[in-house]
């Protein structure tokens, strides 16, 4: 999830463990442990792309990680306040409340979290954008109205419990909308004679309505799009086709990195061929496309280039439009979203 939501849910947790005992601390702490695993980031520029993106969310989104760092991060704080606010026992519990609603909270985005390491197994649940305002806000708006309360009254607990409240009820009905939306693929598939081996949806950007849908069946992936609000019959919806072309990367097949980025997209996976080499499209995330369908660049891509016996790989530069074009894309998200 983006970096805001994660601070203010982690501010909000700690707010409800610790906010009557030490006010605004509680809050202060929790942004900051709710922020703690992204840190992975500043590895990027030190790893090539495959590495860095294997090692975020990894590692620093594990329980064995949090069940490390707590204790430290409880005496540190304990230390700071001199055991005036809270002992590092205490301190740790609440550090580790915020690092396990980061990586919850995460775990219904599609990219997942390695929950488990050092267990090569992504959790994700593919129910929410990495950044939906409908989340975000009411957590935003009930620690910042918090911060304003005394500790001691009994509406700041309210307050903040309401802001949670909003915030957790919108992922159960986030979980609701992905029910529907697999419902509405699988009569869609059944309805168009696709024999699907396997099937993955996930909402679009910045909301829970318009869904797209990706299944592997034969020789490669059937792409669609799926609003709540659709009045479409099963065999109406539109399906584009993606040719997987898994061939093309057989004599890469070996090469560690490859592997690896395979493994990475859950087999979720398109090769085309490039000068040199080739190109392993990673189809989880979906395409920049007019929603409809249409043929359209994938978002991560990946070039695999032959070098001195081995492999280099590169990350393909993501699609970022701006002005005129963004607010196509935007209209077009819109649009769709009210259905057909």
């Amino acid at each position: 999830m983006d970096s805001l939501s994660q601070l203010v849910l982690g501010a909000a947790t700690a707010e409800a463990i610790a906010g009557k005992k030490v006010g605004n601390k509680a809050i202060l702490w929790g942004a900051i442990g709710g922020t703690i695993p992204d840190l992975d980031v500043f590895l990027r520029p030190f790893v090539n792309d495959i590495h860095g993106i294997d090692w975020h969310r990894g590692v620093s989104h594990s329980f064995l990680f949090f069940i490390l760092i707590s204790p430290l991060l409880g005496r540190m704080v304990s230390r700071i306040y001199k055991n005036n606010h809270g002992s590092a026992k205490f301190w740790g519990w609440v550090m580790f409340a915020t690092l396990v609603t980061h990586v919850l909270l995460d775990c219904f985005t599609t990219w997942g979290t390695q929950l488990f390491w050092p267990l090569q197994t992504r959790v994700a649940w593919h129910t929410v954008f990495v950044a939906d305002p409908l989340y975000t806000v009411p957590l935003l708006i009930s620690v910042l109205v918090v911060l304003f309360i005394k500790r001691t009254k009994i509406s700041r607990q309210v307050v903040n419990w309401v802001g949670l409240s909003l915030s957790s009820a919108y992922l159960a009905l986030t979980v609701v909308h992905k029910n529907l939306a697999n419902d509405a693929f699988e009569r869609a598939f059944a309805a168009q004679g696709i024999n699907v081996e396997y099937f993955e949806s996930r909402p679009t950007p910045l909301n829970t309505i318009l869904w797209s849908g990706t299944a592997k069946s034969g020789d490669g992936y059937y792409v669609g799009y799926y609003s709540l609000f659709d009045s479409l019959r099963p065999e109406e919806m539109k399906l584009s086709f993606v040719p997987a072309n898994h061939d093309l990367a057989i004599p890469y097949a070996n090469e560690k990195d490859v592997k690896q980025l395979i493994f990475l997209s859950q087999g979720f996976y398109s090769v085309e061929p490039a000068e040199p080499g080739v190109v392993i499209n990673d189809l989880r995330f979906g395409q920049i496309a007019p929603f409809d369908g249409s043929e359209a660049q994938i978002v991560f891509g990946f070039h695999v280039i032959p070098e001195n016996g081995s492999v280099e790989i590169v990350q393909n530069e993501q699609p970022s439009p701006s002005g005129d074009e963004a607010s196509l894309l935007l209209k077009a998200l819109f649009n769709r979203l009210k259905g057909i």
